[in-house]
């Protein structure tokens, strides 16, 4: 309503400035002016961003019933996730014992052993810790993309494990001398080690997804 008085007043403001002006070149220069400052501004003023869309009740409950089930894979993942750093810090510690000369390399072999098998079975249960197949197509492929890292890791992780116990077997070692026996693991340890595991863009993606805000709930009736 208020808009409609002011265009009102504004065109008999005009009316009577094309009256009283002896020139009419500068009413329509001034007309072509304010023609030019309201388109300026038109295009230039921030439009208004739209409104968040508010999600129904149903909709609320799946996105609720998928957070869940993520939530319950996510934390096996990130036991499995601990025990790899776990085995990795291990396995670093254990050259680096032997590199110091605290522990023989009979004692490196044992520990390197025992190490072997933990690792190969943290790797063999990676390779079958599927993504549930409840949740949604655009969060299901996401997981599929982080298990596919996780489980080259995992095996990357393993192999060099291994590789470093069959090194470090006493009957097959060709030196007797401690320091090239250290040299020899800590190169096996530089040359297979794997690259980093990254895979925080595709849980993010997977979060912000499933999360809900507040303000897309529907109010509810008292």
């Amino acid at each position: 309503m208020i808009l409609y008085i002011l265009s009102a007043a504004a065109l008999i403001l005009l009316v009577l400035l094309y009256r009283c002006l002896p020139n009419k070149k500068i009413f329509y220069w001034f007309c072509l002016t304010l023609a030019v400052a309201g388109g300026i501004v038109y295009f230039l003023w921030p439009a208004k961003e739209p409104a968040p869309a508010v999600m129904s009740e149903e909709e609320i409950n799946y996105h609720l019933e998928q957070q869940q089930i993520f939530a319950t894979w996510y934390a096996g993942y990130q036991r499995d996730i601990s025990e790899l750093d776990r085995n990795w810090q291990w396995y670093h510690q254990i050259l680096e014992n032997f590199k110091q000369d605290n522990i023989s390399i009979q004692t490196t072999y044992v520990r390197l052993k025992q190490l072997d098998q933990d690792s190969q079975q943290l790797r063999d249960r990676i390779s079958h810790n599927a993504p549930p197949v409840t949740l949604n197509d655009g969060c299901y492929d996401l997981l599929i993309e982080v298990m596919k890292k996780t489980t080259n890791y995992a095996d990357a992780q393993y192999r060099t494990i291994a590789l470093t116990k069959a090194a470090a077997d006493p009957a097959n070692l060709r030196s007797n001398d401690q320091a090239e026996q250290s040299r020899m693991l800590q190169s096996i340890m530089i040359r297979e080690s794997p690259a980093g595991l990254y895979t925080a863009k595709e849980i993010a993606a997977i979060r912000d997804y499933l999360d809900v805000q507040e303000n897309q709930q529907p109010d509810k009736k008292q």
